[in-house]
């Protein structure tokens, strides 16, 4: 009919403008190519800040017109899961809290006084609670938990990012009240964060916090933020949890990636939105934009594929997360090994440009609303020190250029050791070697 004959023209047509890296950028990629910001992302109103006496930074965003709800956050730096001596205080801690718990902070959504009185007064209920959320964990979190562990078996000392973001249910067993009210004996106010978005005085905000934090010690001779004394090591080797009776496997691989402070973060950020995401629930199909996702989607490898860039203050994870059929695995690697190495080499125009606007399209959506503002800027805070403007995020993606990429691909996976983690039917996964030869490329 003439409705297949167009769909398959276009499909032609599409296809080769991925793939080639000789032709000239089509009009519909230059046309979102511009030097220039937009005036609602220049003319935004710039963030006030403050430091208390002991080093509580505190720092706003609100309404000039004084109107809607207004938000705090709270961020609290040292105080996550790698700082874990059993597995799973630090969550515990954070939930009695109403926060989140992170690898390397706590998230709250309020200013309240540090104490963890409410977490062993309620210990029981908490362990419960986190013993039940352990035990939903999706395979996907539990993978990026295993990477984690594989990629960082030996971390400086006094901390870990091999530690299980939330710990195993063992650990959260034999969690007790001194372990949790020991997370809090070193955090001092240069750990403290307070943000607050929407509507809203600054004044009050910073009366607030000094009433809350301002009997927290100073840190003496601390260290600039986003520094460390010791870098974890990352060590390439696997683990991987078969079970002949699933018909389907999760994987997460990754290569050892990029600081919060790293040259390599931003050029990392773009390689991810390089290589995509896809989903069989999208509806999308073979009409993803990304070229590896195409493959995986067009030959049926996945029933999702996601690619992440995570940084830390030491160090960072760059690779993919996968959910396959038992019987895909091998041609899942085949496909995705060279669309990781081929970063190392160039990618076409087009898809250099429509990653880009990607990637400002992602920044600029972690930003909408004041709550996800408010929990970007106290991150920025907590990890690099400063508020970064929109206007500042955009110019560094503009700036990206193709050499930045290939460096920072040849860096990361040209030839490089990597961890990988996976669980279900893996009987057709590749040996650690076989994926290991696949991150670099022989050219005669």
């Amino acid at each position: 009919s003439v409705d297949f004959l167009s769909l398959t023209m276009t499909m032609l047509l599409v296809r080769p403008v991925v793939r080639t890296s000789a032709r000239r950028m089509s009009t519909v990629a230059a046309s979102t190519v511009s030097s220039d910001v937009q005036s609602y992302i220049s003319e935004a109103p710039a963030a006030t800040v403050s430091t208390l006496g002991n080093g509580v930074t505190v720092a706003s965003l609100y309404n000039a017109d004084g109107s809607g709800s207004g938000y705090t956050t709270v961020r609290l730096s040292g105080v996550g899961s790698r700082f874990d001596t059993v597995g799973g205080e630090a969550a515990i801690l954070a939930s009695s809290m109403g926060g989140v718990v992170g690898r390397e902070h706590i998230s709250l959504s309020s200013i309240s006084s540090l104490s963890a009185d409410a977490a062993t007064s309620n210990l029981d209920a908490l362990k419960g609670n986190l013993s039940c959320k352990l035990a939903g964990l999706s395979y996907e979190s539990q993978m990026m938990d295993h990477l984690h562990s594989t990629a960082y078996q030996n971390g400086p000392t006094g901390n870990s990012l091999g530690n299980a973001l939330e710990g195993s249910a063992e650990s959260v067993a034999s969690v007790s009240a001194d372990d949790v009210a020991s997370l809090l004996g070193g955090v001092n106010g240069t750990n403290v964060v307070v943000v607050g978005t929407g509507n809203g005085s600054h004044e009050k905000l910073v009366a607030e916090a000094e009433k809350a934090y301002g009997s927290l010690s100073g840190a003496s001779g601390s260290k600039a933020v986003g520094s460390v004394a010791d870098k974890s090591a990352f060590i390439g080797s696997d683990v991987r949890i078969r079970y002949d009776s699933h018909n389907t496997a999760t994987i997460a691989l990754g290569f050892e990636g990029a600081s919060w402070t790293d040259p390599k973060a931003m050029p990392l950020a773009l390689m991810s939105t390089l290589l995509g995401s896809f989903s069989k629930s999208d509806g999308l199909g073979k009409n993803v934009a990304a070229a590896m996702c195409q493959e995986v989607a067009d030959h049926e490898l996945a029933s999702s594929i996601s690619a992440f860039s995570l940084s830390y203050s030491d160090t960072g994870l760059f690779g993919m997360v996968a959910t396959a059929p038992d019987n895909k695995l091998d041609d899942l690697l085949w496909y995705v090994m060279p669309n990781f190495v081929r970063l190392a080499h160039g990618v076409s125009d087009e898809e250099f440009t429509r990653a880009k606007v990607t990637l400002k399209t992602q920044i600029l959506a972690s930003f909408d609303g004041d709550v996800a503002a408010g929990e970007q800027m106290a991150q920025q805070i907590g990890t690099v020190g400063r508020v970064v403007s929109l206007t500042e995020m955009m110019a560094k993606v503009d700036a990206l250029t193709m050499d930045d990429v290939k460096a920072a691909a040849g860096d990361v996976i040209n030839d490089q050791d990597h961890a990988l983690a996976a669980i279900g039917g893996i009987h057709e996964l590749p040996d650690y070697n076989w994926i290991r030869r696949h991150s670099y490329m022989l050219r005669y």
